[in-house]
């Protein structure tokens, strides 16, 4: 009998340490350690991306992931936490993302032209913007954000008017003073060592010559050189012209500025630059 009442006590216990696994492990199905993200994305201007990439960083400030998602947006399920979102389209031109370590430098760097570093691409189709205290909380409600990202390049388009100047096989462009990236978290300078940018004009019927520069801004002295190439091969090179406060002095929406460039002979060149948003102007879809 006393063997019996063990045996009979023993599936007693495994029967309730069964009972006690099932209830420990259905809370835990129900309510996970993680949750629902939703970031929703708006263009600016009705602009048609790729795709976007969705940076996330934890409470610590510290890089958690990056997400390749559709242009409508981003939804996944991360840990509770509370994070910063950073977002970039993904069809951007001539940059890339760097220092993604940091929200807080986390930036989009242009592509260098040269080894040295000192020359730029130029840059097209970039969209970025971020935000903090995005906090997801444990279960299935989600949370829903919705990201507005904005136009961070400017276009130059440079109109030449060569005057008496004869004999010109082609011509080139400098611009000193380019900033080279921009912070994703606002779309502001940076701060790395500025660059130059140099873009080939192109003649136009009536004798005149144009080009167009796309670029995340300028800081510092801006400096202008146009350097004609002759038709035996020879050039020769304007002396610099600092256009840095007449830059400053534009409007957000951009503006005009006019200059007389002079070459070592006295010869004289005018130029006038038209300053405006990248996306809204003629032939944006493509960088130069």
């Amino acid at each position: 009998m006393g063997k019996l009442y063990k045996i009979c006590m023993g599936s007693v216990l495994l029967f309730a340490a069964g009972i006690l696994t099932g209830c420990t492990e259905r809370p835990l199905s129900i309510r996970p350690d993680d949750g629902l993200l939703t970031v929703n994305l708006v263009w600016p201007g009705g602009q048609s991306v790729a795709g976007a990439q969705v940076w996330l960083y934890d409470s610590r400030g510290e890089f958690y992931r990056m997400a390749e998602c559709p242009s409508g947006g981003y939804s996944g399920r991360v840990p509770a936490d509370t994070y910063t979102v950073l977002v970039v389209n993904s069809d951007c031109s001539n940059a890339d993302c760097e220092h993604y370590g940091s929200w807080r430098e986390c930036c989009i760097q242009a592509d260098r032209a040269d080894p040295t570093g000192r020359t730029l691409q130029q840059v097209g189709r970039v969209f970025c913007t971020g935000t903090g205290g995005v906090t997801v909380k444990h279960g299935s409600d989600p949370t829903e954000v919705t990201l507005y990202p904005k136009n961070v390049v400017k276009k130059l388009h440079f109109d030449i008017d060569s005057g008496d100047i004869a004999d010109i096989a082609d011509m080139e462009i400098v611009m000193t003073g380019i900033v080279p990236s921009v912070l994703l978290i606002d779309g502001s300078d940076a701060g790395e060592p500025v660059g130059a940018v140099e873009v080939t004009a192109q003649s136009e019927d009536d004798g005149s010559y144009s080009a167009d520069m796309s670029v995340f801004g300028w800081r510092g002295g801006n400096m202008v050189t146009v350097t004609i190439r002759r038709s035996d091969g020879s050039t020769v090179t304007t002396l610099p012209q600092d256009l840095s406060d007449q830059l400053a002095q534009l409007p957000d929406e951009g503006g005009t500025v006019y200059l007389v460039l002079v070459l070592p002979d006295g010869s004289e060149i005018e130029l006038t630059v038209t300053v405006k948003d990248w996306e809204s102007g003629t032939g944006s879809g493509t960088v130069m």
